[in-house]
């Protein structure tokens, strides 16, 4: 059972979250989505080439594969712009908790090609772990907005799109070089729209320059380990794992924003933790059975 993976998803998830967080300072102290996106992408890119060739790792893709990683990559830069674009439509919290529709549908994915055997303690995993999300972010009353809600659902459907056909472009090699071409196609992407929107803002506040700076690191980090740890443990185990993400951005708001944590918003971080547990023992005790 590969608990270190598990461990190092969770910490990517967190990580996320804490770039989540620190973006929003930063667009609350005066920039906007657009300068932290090309920021941490362009930050994200460079750090990943000097590691590639401080290792004497290969940079170079073949043909084949490096189209397929710059395809990647033009998805995995649209879904971050789009649950961007969604933030100015529906509250945060929602368009989070929409977000996190993914973890399901990277399931179904699964189930359909026979990768994972579906099981009861799996299916009430996942129901479990979506109500504490929607516990955690405490958005029941809200009335979504269709046009977020739809950004939001494409968004989430990209995501099982790039997490299910990394492996396949990966193959048996290094995730690393192909990350690398995701992060470049990406930041490009981002560059381009803001050169022709002229929409460059630098934060007016300390709080602001600190997300502005900080949330490149933490991306940097989880956007590197990611795809790494998609090798070790599976696109299966990684969607869900990852539902920590939302859990991690409702503390570190409070930590950070100063936002008000409830009850019931502590009560969905457990449930979370608990579905975890769930899928990791089933799988567990399914793994002793066999033997």
């Amino acid at each position: 059972m590969p608990w270190r993976g598990i461990v190092k998803a969770a910490l990517i998830g967190t990580a996320f979250a804490t770039n989540s967080t620190l973006a929003a300072a930063a667009c609350a102290g005066g920039s906007n989505p657009l300068t932290v996106l090309v920021l941490r992408a362009g930050v994200a890119f460079l750090t990943l080439q000097v590691l590639l060739a401080r290792r004497g790792i290969p940079r170079r893709l073949p043909v084949p594969q490096r189209w397929q990683a710059i395809g990647l990559g033009v998805l995995f830069g649209s879904y971050s712009w789009a649950v961007l674009q969604a933030f100015a439509l529906m509250p945060v919290a929602l368009v989070v908790v929409t977000f996190y529709t993914y973890p399901l549908m990277v399931a179904g994915y699964a189930w359909w090609r026979g990768w994972e055997r579906f099981s009861m303690a799996t299916g009430l995993a996942f129901m479990t772990a979506f109500a504490g999300i929607m516990l955690a972010l405490d958005v029941f009353g809200v009335y979504p907005d269709p046009r977020g809600v739809a950004m939001v659902l494409a968004s989430a459907v990209v995501v099982t799109v790039v997490l299910t056909l990394t492996p396949r472009v990966r193959g048996q090699g290094d995730s690393r070089p192909i990350t690398l071409h995701m992060l470049g196609t990406a930041c490009a992407l981002f560059t381009f729209g803001l050169i022709t929107t002229s929409e460059f803002a630098l934060p007016a506040t300390a709080l602001g320059w600190l997300g502005l700076l900080g949330a490149p690191v933490f991306y940097t980090w989880a956007v590197i380990a990611l795809f790494e740890v998609l090798a070790i443990i599976g696109s299966f185990r990684m969607s869900l794992v990852m539902n920590v993400e939302p859990v991690a951005a409702v503390l570190l708001s409070f930590l950070v924003l100063g936002q008000e944590l409830r009850q019931s918003q502590l009560a969905g971080a457990a449930l979370v933790v608990a579905a975890v547990v769930l899928l990791e023992g089933a799988r567990l005790h399914r793994a002793r059975g066999q033997a």
